[in-house]
């Protein structure tokens, strides 16, 4: 279907790309100040990463004891008090050039925008980023194997005396380790380089190391995964380039996250829009108001790589981004 520009005005129209809190956000901000924002969603809820996290959220103001999931629930309610048309499971197809306005197409809809927000977010590292390890393969069909840092809640019973691998040293990685470190039997933290992460939690894990709760292996280089319906095998180089192996009841991987920007960057470029300048890691680049390279897209959240990616970064991005798409349309009249 084609949606009616009930907008009817294609100048205030604004297609946000991507439904977590840096879209919502900006969405709702967009409607406030008088423009039309059309909230273009892959999945068939909102709230991004947040539907994964059954973290107890303690961090954003206002809605404590809340899980992330039951936080994105809350917002999309609120999205939907307010009458916003948001595209649920819709794939973006095309975002074609027409003039000084974007044709934007999915595979049931096409409409045009003045202006784009992008806010696709960024995906949590998996099996992709690990399949060059031998043995990698084998863990898809584990059930030994964890890849989303949201589920560590879930994972504090479950684990009860268990051997414990975590892969990663940044805040989701020690989070994970400090979670497990009282139930699990014992915890084998591999880490590529250094500890990174908050200070408050590089000091729990030293803290746990000298109670013989945690084994750092710093400076790891994981040659290979075996995996068995018992336990997952893992042969590892540590600091001092000596071959180890150790055996897991079970591992986390938490190794990180990517930017959702490539595909957008390719859509892009073939419909003569333009090309996207991207940061390093592939995020998008924007200046201090979330103007892109490209005049007329801005881009929210966690694809722009803040420093600080969480939930108030992303909503505080959403409203200035919306801020700077009204900004610049009064400019352009």
């Amino acid at each position: 279907m084609t949606i009616s520009n009930k907008l009817a005005d294609s100048h205030k129209t604004v297609a946000v790309i991507g439904g977590g809190p840096a879209g919502m956000s900006c969405a709702l901000w967009l409607k406030q100040l008088g423009l039309f924002p059309i909230l273009i969603e892959k999945d068939q809820k909102l709230g991004g990463l947040q539907q994964a996290s059954h973290f107890q959220n303690v961090w954003y103001l206002g809605l404590s004891g809340h899980t992330g999931y039951e936080l994105a629930d809350i917002f999309q309610q609120h999205m939907v008090a307010e009458n916003l048309t948001i595209l649920f499971a819709s794939q973006l197809k095309g975002i074609i050039k027409a003039g000084e306005y974007f044709k934007i197409v999915t595979k049931s809809d096409e409409f045009t925008a003045r202006s784009m927000v992008i806010a696709t977010g960024q995906r949590i590292k998996g099996y992709e980023d690990i399949k060059s390890v031998p043995g990698s393969h084998d863990l898809l069909s584990s059930q030994r194997v964890c890849f989303n840092p949201g589920a560590t809640p879930l994972l504090v019973d479950k684990l009860d005396r268990q051997v414990v691998g975590i892969v990663g040293g940044g805040d989701n990685g020690l989070v994970t380790a400090i979670r497990l470190a009282n139930t699990a039997q014992h915890i084998h933290l591999f880490v590529r380089s250094q500890l990174r992460g908050f200070a408050l939690n590089q000091q729990e894990i030293l803290k746990l190391i000298e109670a013989g709760k945690v084994t750092l292996h710093q400076l790891a280089t994981i040659d290979q995964f075996e995996v068995s319906q018992e336990n997952i095998s893992i042969t590892f180089q540590d600091e001092k380039q000596q071959p180890n192996q150790v055996i897991l009841d079970y591992i986390c991987f938490r190794i990180g996250f990517a930017p959702n920007a490539k595909d957008i960057v390719q859509l892009l470029e073939q419909g003569k829009v333009g090309a996207l300048e991207l940061n390093q890691g592939g995020y998008i680049a924007t200046d201090q108001f979330l103007r892109t390279s490209i005049p007329n897209i801005y881009a929210a959240g966690d694809v722009t790589n803040p420093r600080d990616p969480c939930v108030a970064t992303a909503v505080a991005q959403g409203a200035i981004a919306a801020r700077s798409v009204d900004e610049d349309l009064k400019n352009s009249n």
